[in-house]
């Protein structure tokens, strides 16, 4: 028999996943774009934003060096891989956070 912890770990880890997944599509959505060569104006928008967001607009791009991240114009131009990992676990983080709050508020229900 499955505990009521052990259901409620299952739903958060389930929900993290989902928003996880949801939260990262851009990136996957551009390389997608570029591989069927279509120009959407609005996922090249999205990605600019998923990835502006934590390095710019919240200051993550201060831990690099400028041998790590180029910003142009629009935002980042070119990154390390350690610099996209950075961003991926920040919108994970940010998923964990959203699905931690929607399990509390249904539980106080």
């Amino acid at each position: 028999m499955i505990s009521e912890q052990d259901k409620s770990v299952r739903q958060f880890l389930l929900r993290t996943t989902t928003i996880g997944i949801l939260l990262n599509l851009p990136p996957l959505l551009a390389q997608l774009m570029t591989l069927l060569k279509l120009d959407i104006t609005p996922i090249i928008l999205a990605t600019l934003l998923w990835a502006n967001t934590p390095l710019q607009y919240l200051g993550m791009a201060s831990i690099f060096t400028q041998q790590q991240i180029t910003f142009e114009e629009w935002g980042v131009s070119q990154a390390a891989p350690v610099v996209w990992v950075s961003v991926v676990l920040f919108w994970l983080l940010l998923a964990g956070h959203i699905s931690a709050i929607s399990l509390l508020r249904i539980s106080r229900r």
